[in-house]
């Protein structure tokens, strides 16, 4: 039986904890649309991953992108684990099966496709009926243009990516020697954090989420590790000022045509905070005390240490750098080296 490689799949599950969250951001015309940055992880790991370890990654993802946008026990949930399974089989099938005529941008683009197929099907039986002819045509073809884009995005990538090249050749990360086994168990911190994320991904008051994204970047803060105010400064402002253009609820004032109304303001503030407060949790987390027991408890531990540490330094990107300083980001955390 052949091993599954755990490490990889854990860092592929940051990737995809990453991307949702940057999807989650950005403004969409109905709750359970997606982009599907988060997909890219996925699509990528079908060279360098076994068909059941992207098929467990399908099925994180699927978790991740619930915890992040709060959706988990909600009908968007249902709309996300049937759009993300058909993406995710559609893309298995089409790459291993045409694995020497198929580009990831063909993979790409039947996993998009897929995906919509799915939720305009279930969007027919449960929200609009037969109105859904009148949403499907511009839900697909933003698809395939989304699609498309991330498609022509991997394949480029891969070319050039020098992190790409060593999981394909198997070059191992190094994430394991963070986690010894004389590491102590600090049940404290674990028990704060338990309650930060449960905070973050069920609750939906205002007050409720910035006090849990208040304290633990506090906590941070007191442990001395690296707290960037200004970046979530930025994050906040402008998920919120983009959350505006889409206005529903109580009008709290105007500025020429646009309402300035209070579901909206709410939405952004919720959305924001839930970002900053997933990532000054998990750097709080993740410190040289924290350590789980088991394989359950070693693999959270690697996915919170390679989100905490793609989210931790930031870096310019140009359009001549672009792919370079990616690829320069993932090789640092995949070799331990941030």
């Amino acid at each position: 039986m052949e091993k599954v490689d755990w490490n990889k799949i854990a860092f592929f599950s940051a990737l995809c904890f990453f991307l949702s969250a940057v999807e989650y951001a950005v403004p969409k015309p109905l709750p359970f649309f997606k982009i599907g940055f988060a997909n890219l992880p996925i699509l990528i790991s079908l060279s360098v991953l076994k068909k059941k370890e992207t098929l467990l990654l399908v099925f994180l993802k699927i978790f991740l992108q619930a915890v992040v946008s709060g959706t988990l026990f909600s009908y968007v949930f249902i709309f996300s684990f049937a759009g993300s399974v058909a993406s995710g089989l559609s893309m298995m099938l089409a790459y291993f099966i045409f694995r020497s005529k198929i580009s990831f941008i063909g993979v790409s683009i039947c996993g998009g496709l897929a995906n919509n197929v799915a939720q305009i099907f279930l969007a027919g039986i449960f929200i609009f009926g037969s109105n859904v002819k009148f949403i499907a045509p511009p839900m697909l073809s933003v698809s395939f243009c989304t699609s498309l884009a991330l498609g022509i995005f991997a394949e480029k990538f891969c070319r050039k990516s020098v992190w790409f090249n060593e999981l394909a050749i198997g070059i191992p990360s190094k994430m394991d020697s963070e986690f010894s086994k004389n590491k102590k168990i600090n049940f404290f911190n674990i028990a704060l954090s338990a309650i930060g994320f449960s905070v973050l991904a069920f609750r939906n008051s205002v007050l409720e989420i910035y006090f849990i994204v208040v304290l633990f970047a506090f906590l941070v803060f007191i442990k001395k590790r690296v707290l960037k105010i200004l970046p979530s400064v930025l994050l906040i402002f402008f998920v919120v000022f983009f959350s505006l253009f889409s206005p529903h609820g109580k009008i709290l004032f105007s500025f020429g045509k646009l309402n300035i109304t209070l579901g909206a303001l709410n939405l952004g503030l919720v959305k924001a905070g839930r970002l900053c407060g997933f990532v000054f949790v998990s750097q709080f987390l993740i410190s040289k005390n924290i350590f789980f027991n088991g394989r359950v408890g070693r693999f959270f531990s690697n996915v919170m240490s390679y989100f905490s540490k793609l989210t931790e330094t930031k870096f310019r990107l140009t359009k001549e750098n672009f792919i370079f300083q990616i690829d320069s980001r993932l090789c640092k955390v995949w070799r331990n080296e941030i």
